[in-house]
């Protein structure tokens, strides 16, 4: 597996949890309070952001351990 290809997967995967997050919120048949949308919405920035930051942190380390 290439690094461009791990980097795409783990978006896949950080992106397909945030969409499911996303469905549950905007499910009407589930009464949720304001407090929880807000939270369900940090979570999912958290998971897409703290994402790319390890990729970022990745490659560089990817790199320097295919140079010894």
């Amino acid at each position: 597996m290439t690094i461009t290809e791990f980097r795409c997967e783990m978006i896949f995967h950080a992106v397909g949890a945030g969409k499911a997050l996303c469905e549950v919120t905007m499910n009407a048949d589930v009464k949720k309070e304001p407090e929880q949308v807000r939270k369900n919405v940090a979570t999912i920035l958290t998971l897409l952001t703290e994402t790319e930051e390890f990729l970022e942190e990745f490659k560089p380390n990817c790199v320097q351990s295919s140079d010894k």
